[in-house]
């Protein structure tokens, strides 16, 4: 817990504004309304602090505005991938050779998509898959079909981000595999 804690301070130093942490009840509330799961790791972090500066996602935030910028976000990775199928920008080899009609490419996308873990937008682009019951799940950089890790976890992305570490620490990590996601990079 002293991670998350210390985490917060080395945010706070650069800059990043913070709400109270969040309820259990809160972030219940919140899963529901967004039809997700928050990882543990997310859990434990929002419930020592909410990071509310740009960038960031204001879960607590109940204006309609907000509500449908988070939902944007959570449709963005999806989109995106549809988007650069149609344009003939992506295909993953893993799904085996590409159909000529994007319609029958799209349904293909679909199919493999609907077993993937669900992306939970932290900042900006960057996202977190939820694998229940699972720890140190590593964060992505989600732009259309650009999919790096950007984390092994939630910390060192957080350190990453915001320059206490270099992105090139983490290039020879061993990374866990996150069904679908990981095929796309």
């Amino acid at each position: 817990m002293d991670k998350y804690k210390e985490i917060i301070q080395k945010l706070v130093i650069k800059g990043v504004l913070f709400d109270y942490g969040m309820t259990a009840h809160e972030i219940t509330e919140i899963e529901k309304l967004y039809c997700i799961s928050f990882p543990d790791e997310l859990k434990i972090l929002y419930s020592f602090g909410l990071p509310t500066s740009t960038g960031f996602y204001n879960w607590r935030d109940m204006s309609l505005d907000n509500i449908e910028s988070i939902k944007n976000a959570l449709e963005m990775p999806i989109k995106g991938l549809k988007l650069d199928l149609k344009n003939g920008e992506f295909w993953c080899e893993n799904w085996g050779l590409q159909p000529i009609r994007t319609e029958e490419a799209q349904r293909v996308l679909l199919e493999h998509y609907s077993s993937a873990p669900k992306l939970i937008p932290i900042y900006s682009h960057r996202y977190m898959p939820f694998i229940p019951d699972n720890t140190n799940i590593p964060v992505l950089s989600v732009v259309q079909s650009d999919i790096i890790y950007y984390g092994t976890d939630l910390i060192s992305y957080l350190e990453i981000e915001f320059d206490y570490k270099q992105h090139s620490d983490i290039i020879q990590a061993d990374f866990q595999y996150i069904e679908f996601w990981s095929d796309l990079l």
